[in-house]
């Protein structure tokens, strides 16, 4: 998840509209609500925010509502990857709003979730919501003004408000060393993520991993896009949910780089 060298920049601290019946994809059901189109909007950017989703029916509402609180016109498609709580239900609540695409599948994992929704999407932009994390009201917009400033990138990450119950929460593995610890703010993480649709066409997210898709992504959409770092904290990401993956992760990963003995 740590961001390497390349073409990678640094921004320094400043300061579903009109979404289509959801195309038949294998293995899918979907709901949606009618959609409409203000014509004083038709000429703004339209951002499809992507959610995926599993057992998280608790915080989902929460997530959605950020989503809620933005500025200018963005679809939002959450998929569930085979959910057995009531993720389905809350599903059902926020598709009345004709923004909404919301898409059940089989479990079939994280990438799988993240490239059914990349197939759903129609924005000009493509950003990632947690299902477990929230959108600050500006996080949109902001992003918007910074591609609008920066026409040669294609992808912006960084930017994290975190809620954690202790310092050692902000820690997480660090994924490019294969060994020790740093802090989140380090990382690129999947939420953070706002990036021109059309790097899409080229790279997608790996779907044979149980973590570390996001790091995945970057690594090989750095080599081949323009990146640029944002400091200032538009996604709130909360560390205190629990199943967490990266605690799980964080319980057997090594503090030292593994030596290798030879007999």
């Amino acid at each position: 998840m740590k961001a390497m060298d390349g073409k990678l920049r640094n921004e320094q601290p400043s300061a579903e509209v009109g979404v289509a019946r959801a195309p038949d994809l294998p293995g899918t059901t979907g709901f949606q609500a009618a959609a409409g189109v203000a014509s004083t909007e038709a000429v703004q950017p339209l951002v499809s925010v992507i959610t995926p989703v599993f057992n998280m029916a608790r915080t989902l509402q929460r997530a959605f509502d950020s989503v809620q609180a933005q500025n200018g016109r963005w679809e939002y498609i959450v998929v569930d990857d085979g959910s057995t709580d009531e993720t389905p239900r809350v599903m059902e609540d926020i598709a009345r709003d004709p923004r909404v695409v919301a898409i059940r599948t089989t479990n079939r994992g994280i990438g799988a979730a993240l490239n059914t929704a990349l197939d759903l999407a129609s924005g000009d932009f493509v950003a990632f919501l947690d299902a477990d994390d929230e959108h600050l009201p500006d996080h949109l917009s902001s992003h918007l003004s910074v591609m609008a400033r920066n026409p040669d990138v294609d992808i912006l990450w960084g930017g994290l408000e975190v809620v954690a119950d202790s310092p050692d929460d902000v820690l997480v593995p660090n994924i490019e060393e294969g060994f020790g610890f740093i802090s989140i703010h380090e990382c690129v993480t999947q939420g953070t993520m706002f990036v021109r649709r059309r790097v899409f066409e080229t790279v997608r997210f790996a779907e044979d991993r149980a973590y570390c898709h996001d790091y995945d992504f970057f690594r090989t959409a750095r080599s081949r896009f323009n990146v640029l770092r944002l400091h200032e904290p538009t996604y709130r990401y909360y560390r205190n949910t629990s199943a967490s993956v990266v605690d799980r992760l964080k319980a057997n990963w090594p503090s030292e780089r593994q030596e290798t003995r030879l007999a």
